[in-house]
């Protein structure tokens, strides 16, 4: 009975879509953090059969002059012949839009460059200048395969946009170093703008444009405004330019779905209530605040995994930050050496799957994990059969039946998972806190055996999160 439950469950979870398209992106500059490195929170979300495939790309030397289309009816791509090694995490779906497989993969390099991306849709452009077709998801994969750092990914970027132009309407990027965060939010076509997050502040990022005054001294300004004025959407008698204000669709311009789950992530960052901005007319929130106190991992695990109200489901509106659609939660610890970056990773929605930490510098893939070839999953990301997507025994299917069965069992499955989650994730950081430690020491003396011991450790992290979920599906079982 309890596997044709589960079996039942996986079937609904991967075959239903909902619409929401409901990403989040909080940025903390190194000075605004707690353990005084920049920190990452990213949720993936997108509606439809997903799953998620993790692959550890090695350094590459290649031919000059190699190309490459990714999207049909985009550009072809001429790719860095020296390409430093990736951490890559990819959504992966079957779909007739390509646009569907083309914003959602999440990297950290070998250089401990980090990118992601929100989608920003729509903006007010309806009339893109765009070369050959212009660029989409080949902008995150050529950043993320050469930038040596933020600044270098930023400008990568914007010469990416300014030679092909953006395909889609709108959209956020962050590029984040040990040093610094940049963000550039992208029209269709050829404009842009671009700030750089305060290093004591912290950037909330959620489905709208939210850079207000872009900075001067970066790449696109000019440009930017001059079209505005062109365009009939801003006049100097208007007074400071905003570009989320200016730019941004009215259609789409402080949707309640955005500004929810913007004002949400302020009221943990900041801990004050809010709500009154949300009975307002909409006017955009800052493009970063200070923090009421330094920001602790935890507060990024509360902050990805919020909803609407404690007792909430996901499909409840206004959505949460963690919602129906959510693929995938992660948390980057930037560190000096790339090699000791930690990601934190949360299959699926983080408020019922625990974040497991990986070091940057691993060799290979824990048990559980897809480990195809990532030259061969690059070539076919848009090219996928729908077989492909069919259930495995790994990580991301168990982490999936436990979820679904979260959901059926509403709320009594939920809160057990949470419950054993904290306790699990509690115990794991305090290992963790102690064996990094450890691993700080070595890898100055010895890297070889520092590169061992995050091998190890993330090797028996990742199997008792496996042993956890068992441990969940049974519990979950009784409970049914």
């Amino acid at each position: 009975m309890a596997l044709i439950f589960f079996a039942s469950l996986a079937a609904f979870l991967f075959f239903v879509p909902v619409k929401s398209w409901a990403c989040m992106t909080i940025l903390v500059g190194k000075k605004a953090s707690a353990t005084g490195e920049v920190l990452v929170g990213h949720n993936e979300d997108a509606p439809g059969r997903f799953i998620i495939q993790t692959h550890l790309v090695k350094q590459k030397r290649r031919a000059p002059g190699t190309k490459i289309k990714f999207e049909p009816g985009l550009a072809e791509l001429e790719l860095n012949e020296n390409r430093t090694s990736l951490f890559w995490s990819e959504a992966q779906t079957v779909s007739d839009n390509p646009a569907d497989s083309a914003f959602c993969d999440f990297y950290v390099n070998g250089h401990g460059v980090v990118i992601c991306s929100n989608n920003c849709a729509n903006s007010k452009e309806d009339n893109p200048e765009l070369l050959n077709g212009g660029i989409g998801y080949g902008l995150r994969r050529l950043v993320a395969e050469e930038a040596k750092s933020a600044r270098d990914a930023l400008e990568i970027a914007c010469g990416l946009v300014e030679k092909y132009g953006y395909a889609s309407s709108g959209r956020s990027y962050a590029f984040a170093d040990k040093d610094e965060i940049y963000v550039l939010q992208i029209v269709n076509g050829k404009h842009y703008a671009a700030a750089r997050v305060p290093d004591d502040e912290v950037a909330v990022i959620p489905n709208h444009y939210t850079i207000r005054q872009p900075e001067k001294n970066l790449q696109g300004y000019e440009k930017l405004i001059s079209y505005a004025k062109e365009r009939g959407w801003y006049k100097d008698e208007d007074g400071n330019f905003d570009f989320a204000r200016v730019y941004q669709s009215k259609e789409t311009f402080g949707l309640e779905k955005n500004t929810y789950r913007h004002v949400k992530a302020f009221e943990i960052l900041l801990e004050m209530d809010l709500s009154d901005l949300l009975k307002r007319e909409w006017q955009p929130l800052p493009f970063s605040i200070k923090p009421a106190h330094k920001v602790e991992i935890e507060t990024l695990k509360k902050i990805l995994r919020a909803h609407n109200h404690e007792n909430s489901q996901h499909s409840d509106k206004p959505i949460g930050i963690c919602n129906c659609d959510t693929l995938e939660s992660t948390i980057v610890q930037i560190r000096h050496n790339p090699d000791r970056t930690i990601l934190r990773k949360a299959l699926g929605r983080p408020c019922v799957s625990p974040y497991v930490p990986w070091y940057f510098g691993i060799n290979s893939l824990p048990e559980g994990y897809e480990d195809d070839d990532p030259e061969k999953a690059l070539l076919e990301h848009f090219h996928l059969k729908p077989e492909d997507l069919d259930y495995k025994d790994n990580a991301w299917f168990r982490a999936m039946e436990v979820q679904a069965a979260c959901d059926s069992l509403f709320p009594d499955g939920a809160a057990m998972v949470k419950d054993e989650i904290k306790i699990f994730e509690d115990k794991l950081e305090e290992k963790l806190q102690d064996l990094d430690s450890q691993i700080e020491l070595r890898i100055r003396t010895d890297p070889g055996i520092a590169k061992a011991m995050m091998e190890g450790a993330v090797m028996t992290c990742t199997r008792e999160a496996e042993e956890l979920a068992k441990i969940l599906k049974t519990k979950l079982e009784k409970i049914s």
